[in-house]
């Protein structure tokens, strides 16, 4: 016996459908929306803590030099011992070098980590989008093919 015995309640039933399926669509647009947002500030939080650590490292660096030069002046040092002090300042360098590469490799792995989780979380939401969609308009042509033959 015909289910649908007129195209009013086949009408209504297709729109209530296509309303359900968008606002899971809108709901699931307002998710990424939100880890997108998300992700931008831990980005931008790791951005921000490089670079206090860089200028707190440089700032160390500074202090050390300048300490270095002022104990080398009071002791009166000779030209030998401007050496030894240019070769600690230098050592002093490498090592905020070696520190700033190895900050900088650590929040690259930390970005990768965050962009992958993000777009692995926005995947995931629209596959559940996708199988709801698929999922709904199967069963409403289940419904109607039932009801219809």
């Amino acid at each position: 016996m015909g289910g649908f015995t007129s195209i009013v309640p086949m009408a209504l039933s297709a729109m209530q459908t296509g309303q359900k399926i968008q606002a899971n669509q809108a709901s699931a647009q307002s998710r990424i929306d939100l880890l997108d947002a998300n992700r931008k500030a831990d980005l931008a939080d790791i951005e921000a803590r490089q670079k206090q650590q860089d200028a707190d490292r440089e700032e160390a660096l500074r202090r050390r030099q300048a300490t270095l030069r002022a104990r080398q002046g009071a002791a009166g040092l000779m030209a030998g011992g401007a050496g030894s002090a240019s070769a600690v300042l230098a050592g002093y360098e490498k090592s905020a070098r070696e520190e700033q590469a190895a900050d900088a490799r650590e929040a690259l792995r930390k970005r990768n980590q965050i962009n992958a989780n993000a777009s692995w979380r926005e995947k995931s939401l629209l596959r559940g989008v996708q199988d709801d969609t698929t999922a709904r308009l199967s069963a409403w042509f289940a419904r109607r093919d039932g009801l219809g033959g």
